[in-house]
């Protein structure tokens, strides 16, 4: 208690300009304008006749009615319900298998087979689909290996099957590590009475280790369809060979390949698609809400399960989860990063012979893509810091204040990462247009991608800060009180500080996912605002796949970097 009066006297000794229970709301009323603003202006537009920026525009339905009247969105809606059922069930199903074999059993090569299969949540996502494509794709390096010197039918990536196999990958982390967290926390009571009474260990997880997984089962199944739903890296390189649209891709060629673009036509398919997500979101909070009978307890507090012994068969899975990750992340990664090297990547003439850095010239020094390159780690570096630096207050007011309205806090700040992206960049770029100050600037600059992009991601922030918040005590806050500090000091010079790993932790994943994302900025570059992203998908289809792949290894040699480097300073921050 002496070292924190010893903190905070210089601090109280400044009155406050205004009273916090103000400043808590303007970070309220912020959270507020920034999350929920740029849908206004989408669902404005989604209900007139034409564009608001032109002339002669009326209240109308005819948005609706044309998308409605369209068979081409019947069929994208076709194509991605089966995509999203296929990519759930797959993720779902191996996710959760993989959770109990890896923190239940004696299968060996457990730690590290752990950290490969949520590898996928840091490798930028267009870096893995062009690495797929490369490989397996239908003119892919093994697709044409095994087809020609083996004999056998050549599988067909381009189709929803194959599509929903990468989709599998991409989002399996999410059920891994949710059905994770669920076996760590809860009690082995029952496996052990089970064992005890003679049941062999298969019999244990089957019938009593998978079933109270149900309630993580259904919460990721409802998080994993939710983001097949708003996929457009994988249709857009992958589907449109074999021109097979998913929704979000629709409304994507619906803008920006469309001859005559009608903004209102794809604002109405935006907002059902935001409609849909949400519904799920609803229905997900509803259905976990009786989760508290999945949970196992003992009187005697939390008993550490043994592994299970399952003989022989700890081999084969071991193989199996191995042979997922390799398949899955390893070959196609190899597979990038000799692209991006080599003229074209081809079975007939080996690699070597077709070895040039001209892919690697071209990024560098053609002003497009040397401008991406330098405008993405603008945006990385300057967005991740704001926004941690803005959801660490927010959280503070949701979680450790007395503001009224501080409940609404935690779903203000959860729901952006569940607005598809592209539909949130549909609505930034209304927003801009709409509001001409600060809009103007924003629209022809680098800060609006930056914003839309922080605001995209702030959940990730949010869920990294609050569960290290939720460990501090309150009695620092009350001791600090006690010594007359204010609400805003204890925030920023006790709690803040204690959580100093997390906030790190935070801003590097902030950097990652504002270094990789791009579906929030489709419909906002412009020449001079050019992100890493959004010039990837434009040299796709352009033509260009060695440029693409060059520019996808340099994003995982930055990201690389940066993990390393977030390590060693979360490491230091935790011993101080």
């Amino acid at each position: 208690m002496v070292t924190l009066s010893a903190t905070v006297p210089s601090a109280v000794r400044r009155r406050a300009l205004l009273p916090t229970s103000v400043t808590q709301g303007v970070v309220w009323a912020l959270t507020v304008v920034l999350v929920l603003g740029p849908l206004v202006p989408l669902v404005y537009t989604s209900f007139r006749s034409q564009a608001f920026y032109l002339p002669g525009g009326t209240w109308s339905l005819q948005p609706y009615r044309s998308l409605f009247d369209d068979p081409a969105f019947w069929q994208a809606v076709e194509n991605t319900l089966i995509f999203a059922a296929i990519t759930t069930v797959l993720a779902v199903g191996l996710g959760a298998l993989f959770a109990i074999l890896i923190n239940r059993t004696n299968m060996p090569g457990g730690s590290w087979l752990r950290w490969l299969l949520i590898a996928p949540i840091v490798i930028p996502p267009l870096g893995l689909i062009v690495g797929w494509t490369s490989i397996y794709g239908t003119a892919g390096y093994l697709t044409q290996f095994v087809h020609r010197n083996l004999g056998l039918p050549a599988w067909n990536l381009s189709s929803l099957l194959g599509m929903a196999v990468l989709g599998c990958v991409v989002t399996i982390p999410i059920t891994f590590l949710t059905c994770q967290v669920a076996l760590q926390g809860s009690d082995s009571a029952l496996e052990n009475a089970a064992l005890s009474s003679g049941a062999s260990p298969a019999t244990v997880l089957r019938r009593i280790t998978a079933p109270l997984l149900r309630p993580a089962i259904l919460n990721s199944s409802i998080l994993v369809f939710a983001l097949a739903l708003e996929t457009l890296g994988i249709p857009l390189f992958i589907g449109t060979p074999a021109n097979i649209n998913l929704y979000a891709s629709y409304l994507y060629n619906g803008w920006s390949n469309s001859a005559t673009p009608d903004p209102p036509f794809v604002s109405a398919g935006a907002i059902l698609l935001l409609v849909v997500v949400t519904i799920l979101l609803i229905v997900r909070t509803k259905l976990l809400g009786s989760e508290d009978r999945f949970i196992v307890t003992s009187s005697r507090g939390s008993s550490e399960a043994a592994p299970l012994n399952i003989g022989r068969w700890r081999y084969f899975w071991s193989a199996v989860t191995a042979g997922f990750v390799l398949l899955g992340s390893i070959i196609p990664l190899f597979g990038l990063s000799i692209m991006s090297s080599v003229k074209e990547l081809t079975i007939l003439v080996a690699p070597w012979h077709l070895w040039t850095s001209s892919n690697w010239h071209d990024i560098l020094n053609n002003p497009s893509f040397r401008n991406a390159i330098v405008n993405s780690l603008i945006i990385a570096t300057i967005g991740s810091v704001l926004t941690v630096t803005f959801v660490a207050f927010a959280t503070l007011v949701a979680h450790r204040s007395r503001f009224g309205l501080r409940r609404t806090l935690p779903a203000l700040l959860v729901y952006p990462r569940a607005i598809p992206g592209i539909i949130l960049g549909v609505g930034f770029f209304w927003s801009y247009l709409l509001v001409n100050v600060p809009g103007a600037f924003l629209r022809n600059s680098i800060w609006g991608e930056l914003l839309a992009l922080s605001i995209r991601n702030i959940t990730i922030a949010y869920v990294v800060l609050y569960p290290a918040l939720a460990k501090v005590s309150t009695e620092f806050d009350q001791a600090a009180m006690a010594s007359g500090a204010g609400w805003w000091t204890i925030g920023r010079r006790i709690t803040l500080p204690i959580v100093r790993p997390a906030l790190l932790t935070a801003v590097a994943l902030m950097f990652i996912t504002l270094l990789s994302d791009y579906d929030p900025l489709v419909f906002l570059q412009k020449p001079g605002t050019e992100v890493m992203g959004v010039t990837m998908l434009q040299a796709w289809e352009k033509g260009e796949p060695g440029q693409v792949a060059a520019m996808a290894v340099l994003q995982l040699v930055i990201v690389g970097l940066v993990i390393v480097g977030a390590t060693r300073l979360i490491r230091r921050a935790r011993r101080a």
